[in-house]
């Protein structure tokens, strides 16, 4: 008997259940919930009417997800809101923030991947953390391995504005605000950027190119000596937006073995407006250079719009259905939800160098 078209779909929906459910599922890029501290938090809700709502830690689970790495916000968008704080102590109390908050959800922090792919399905997820923006180092290169030592595993090197690492591909006027911030001359990693890569090589730390500009980028992947993510991004070939990755981007990052996150954000003008544009990058990624190099990076509590149809962290289980629906086969679904980011992650800590 010929299937009707409700049974396929019934099917398919069946068949991305499961897969979800049983997938490893790791979110390369999220915030814990108020990393912006009051008042500026209901000032900075209030002039961003489109931001979703927080996700708790204790949603992770039902949502079907593993690990996610919860990263402080190092940059001064941030850590001049935490007023009396220098930079590093301001990264320092949003881990506090991550670990309490996780801890209070009955969540592990983990300091390798190893710990999240040994545990048994239905196991509560596990944290690992990072960083986005590595202005708190300060010109301190040992301040690597305190973080390392910290239980820090990715650190984003740019965020919306220059630092003494690289430049942004898109400063915070541009992306968020009207606030101002001040260009560097020169574009692309500086000499203690290069210094700070090889050192996070060397002690184990992924380094993350979401937010790099081209010459960041590609200097990045010219002084690593293991592989390089792009957390949350998209193809600039299906979205000319500067946060999207031209296909030597994608390319060079694929060169190093690592991977480039999906990333379902929206906002006025740019991002993906739906499941359906969210499958053509993730189509576009594959085809140029293979979907063993996709992972998911949803922004958690960071992205001040969504694409249409999903919520948040919920509401990840779309994903997976629409990544079956466009054509990916479930092996490759799989890579995409948490394998590929596991294999990396683990790439990363293996390269390590003893000290």
């Amino acid at each position: 008997m010929t299937p009707t078209p409700g049974s396929r779909s019934e099917g398919a929906r069946v068949v991305a259940t499961d897969l979800h459910r049983d997938a490893l599922v790791v979110d390369l890029h999220t915030h814990a919930p108020r990393f912006v501290p009051q008042p500026f938090r209901s000032v900075w809700r209030a002039t961003n009417p489109r931001r979703p709502p927080d996700t708790e830690f204790a949603a992770l689970a039902g949502a079907g997800v593993n690990a996610i790495v919860a990263k402080a916000v190092g940059d001064p968008i941030v850590t001049r809101f935490y007023v009396r704080r220098s930079p590093w102590d301001a990264v320092e109390d949003q881990l506090r923030q991550i670990e309490d908050q996780a801890a209070s959800a009955g969540i592990t922090i983990a300091t390798s991947i190893g710990e999240v792919t040994s545990r048994s399905r239905g196991q509560a997820p596990m944290v690992l953390l990072g960083v986005e923006g590595a202005d708190a180092l300060g010109g301190d290169i040992d301040r690597v391995d305190a973080w390392h030592a910290r239980g820090v595993r990715v650190v984003v090197l740019v965020h919306l504005s220059d630092n003494q690492l690289g430049t942004t591909c898109l400063p915070w006027q541009q992306y968020a605000g009207p606030v101002p911030v001040r260009r560097r001359v020169a574009p692309g990693l500086s000499p203690f950027g290069i210094e700070v890569v090889r050192r996070m090589n060397a002690v184990g730390i992924t380094v993350d190119v979401a937010h790099a500009d081209r010459a960041t980028l590609l200097d990045v992947v010219d002084a690593a000596t293991a592989p390089v993510v792009s957390s949350h991004s998209g193809a600039r070939a299906v979205d000319d937006f500067a946060r999207y990755l031209s296909d030597d981007e994608i390319r060079a990052i694929a060169s190093t073995g690592g991977v480039v996150g999906l990333w379902p954000y929206r906002a006025i003008r740019h991002g993906v407006r739906d499941l359906a544009a969210l499958v053509a990058h993730a189509r576009h990624v594959a085809d140029l250079v293979g979907s063993s190099h996709l992972a998911i990076g949803t922004d958690m509590n960071g992205v001040p719009g969504l694409m249409r149809g999903y919520r948040g962290e919920e509401d990840l289980a779309i994903i997976t259905a629409g990544l079956l629906a466009g054509g990916f086969a479930p092996e490759e679904t799989a890579g995409i939800l948490g394998e590929n980011a596991a294999r990396v992650l683990h790439a990363v800590e293996a390269a390590a160098s003893p000290r």
